[in-house]
């Protein structure tokens, strides 16, 4: 198969121009995406040598201990996650990497028997745990994710209609967040071979960056100005899950309101008001990048 030689480097992590677009928490997510990837492509014998050969490729050095522009994206993710500061450096802010790097802990060794197997042609043991263990360590708390690794782990046991179902949602990861990662073309195509993709199952991928401190302790005085003392603790916690994903409780859409009456009186005044908001957003951006 041709495409096999299309996996003999990274793509979407071959410089570092392109990993100072990532946060620590973008790599953990698109690390995820990618095993899932590869945990379903081993499940077809036609697709089954590209697995294998990405496994192999990603094992092939001792430890995730150096950026190699020569390996797979995955490697290169896995170099981030379990990075020194070195590796954060690389990403786009270091600081805040660091932070959430210390409070995460990779089972490297799973992971690496994990795509050891794989690259023998072995088939893995306890994947269903290994996946659940690194939805806990990697922040993954998009449910759409864990119903995909649900399907693609009982595969065999899962009628055409869910597989189709999660192997469309799982393309529609792949285009937001490995557009140009070098695993997502063997997806494409065992998608188009085995007639996965499904029109009616909605897009509901956005292509953001995920924060790895959402709110830091040195922004939380100008937050209460924003929404007042009493509101501040909930704010937090609403601008927190807004950035997961996750479904906000009324009470938590209340004490952020008056952020968001700013916001609707910004709207109402008209384009120039608009304009304005944007040229002071890319000043904050600046600013932070200089702290």
């Amino acid at each position: 198969m041709d495409f096999l030689k299309e996996l003999a480097e990274a793509r979407m992590t071959r410089s570092t121009s392109r990993t100072e677009r990532l946060t620590y928490r973008d790599c953990c997510e698109r690390a995820y995406l990618v095993l899932l990837i590869l945990e379903l492509l081993r499940k077809y014998p036609r697709f089954s040598p590209v697995a294998r050969q990405y496994a192999k490729d990603t094992v092939k050095y001792t430890g995730f201990d150096y950026f190699r522009m020569s390996s797979t994206d995955l490697y290169n993710f896995l170099y981030f996650i379990v990075g020194d500061d070195e590796a954060l450096s690389k990403l786009r802010d270091p600081i805040d990497a660091k932070k959430v790097r210390e409070k995460t802990h990779l089972p490297t060794m799973a992971v690496n028997r994990y795509l050891t197997k794989i690259s023998h042609g072995s088939t893995p043991e306890n994947v269903a745990s290994l996946f659940i263990k690194l939805e806990s360590v990697l922040y993954i708390n998009n449910a759409s994710y864990k119903s995909i690794r649900r399907t693609v782990i009982n595969l065999e046991r899962t009628s055409d209609g869910d597989i189709k179902k999660a192997v469309t949602k799982l393309l529609y990861a792949a285009r937001a967040k490995l557009r140009s990662a070098d695993i997502i073309d063997p997806l494409e195509r065992l998608a188009n071979v085995r007639g996965l993709e499904s029109p009616a199952v909605p897009d509901r991928e956005t292509v953001i960056t995920k924060p790895d401190m959402v709110v830091k302790d040195s922004d939380l005085m100008y937050l209460q100005r924003l929404v007042g003392a009493k509101n501040l603790y909930l704010a937090v916690k609403y601008i927190e899950l807004s950035s997961q994903g996750k479904t906000i409780p009324s009470h938590l859409v209340q004490a952020f309101n008056p952020a968001l009456e700013v916001l609707v009186d910004i709207i109402k005044g008209g384009p120039a008001y608009l304009q304005t908001l944007k040229r002071l957003q890319r000043s904050a951006k600046k600013a932070q990048r200089r702290r």
